[in-house]
């Protein structure tokens, strides 16, 4: 992806919560293909979303563009300087979608303080994992990797207890990782603004950069519109990427951490031998 293409994915995200239900649509197509934006014509995108030509045109004016054409000509401009673009329409099989899909997340990466925020990860006196539906496993298998790293790392909600209780108990010492991927239950938004004052990781899809003023550090893992259930590659690979840079961050205390997990595995008895 070019300078340019990580440009245009910083003005959706910027905006995105400015945009319309229409525009959103188109936001979030173009956030996981970004080389649409140069293939198709505003037509074809319109098709794709399921909107007007008329509401593509609006999108990009709403992102500060005069029409679809000086995107394409800023694109084109960095292709003719040597930058990589993909200028004709490949095969969308499931492999290359979820290959575009992680590329995204780790140029996001590139465009952040990553640094910090795996520090904030590390340093954190607890931190706390929230995930609902389909983001409960991602929230589970994050906890599970970061406390091979490191101590005090919660998953929220407790099945069959409800959550409020354990709001009042975060301050500024916490770090709170919300993760909601696709279909968010209604207490979301409620849940966002209780959260709001705190310092926050939401780590969502293209849908949930609404949220964006109202937390400290936003991570959007684009997901596919196209097949018929959703893969989860750009997420679980962000997730994994994050434990294994605060793991390097900890160095020595982390490696004593997990050393110490190992023996109790060995002293329960808990796992298979090694063949």
């Amino acid at each position: 992806m070019t300078t340019s293409a990580c440009a245009f994915n910083q003005r959706i995200v910027e905006h995105y919560s400015q945009l319309s239900a229409k525009a959103r649509l188109v936001a979030d197509y173009l956030q996981h293909h970004p080389d649409k934006v140069l293939i198709q014509s505003t037509a074809e995108i319109a098709s794709a979303c399921h909107v007007s030509k008329a509401s593509v045109s609006r999108f990009f004016r709403q992102l500060g563009y005069q029409d679809h054409q000086q995107v394409c000509d800023e694109l084109r401009q960095e292709r003719e300087w040597g930058q990589p673009l993909l200028t004709s329409e490949p095969s969308d099989t499931s492999e290359h979608s979820d290959l575009a899909a992680i590329s995204q997340v780790f140029k996001q990466l590139e465009q952040m303080d990553c640094e910090a925020l795996v520090q904030q990860i590390g340093q954190a006196k607890r931190v706390t994992i929230i995930g609902y539906r389909n983001s409960y496993p991602l929230a589970m298998h994050f906890r599970q990797q970061l406390m091979q790293c490191r101590k005090q790392v919660h998953l929220l909600p407790i099945p069959g207890q409800s959550i409020g209780e354990e709001l009042v108990q975060f301050d500024d010492t916490d770090l709170v990782i919300l993760i909601g991927i696709r279909r968010r239950p209604k207490i979301f938004a409620a849940l966002i603004d209780q959260l709001e004052h705190l310092n926050c990781l939401l780590i969502t899809d293209q849908s949930g950069q609404c949220y964006r003023s109202k937390v400290k550090h936003l991570l959007v893992c684009p997901m596919s519109n196209h097949s018929p259930l959703d893969s989860y590659a750009a997420p679980m690979s962000l997730l994994a990427h994050l434990s294994n840079k605060v793991y390097d961050y900890l160095a020595h205390s982390a490696h004593t951490h997990s050393h110490q997990i190992s023996n109790n595995y060995q002293l329960l008895d808990e796992l298979e031998p090694h063949n």
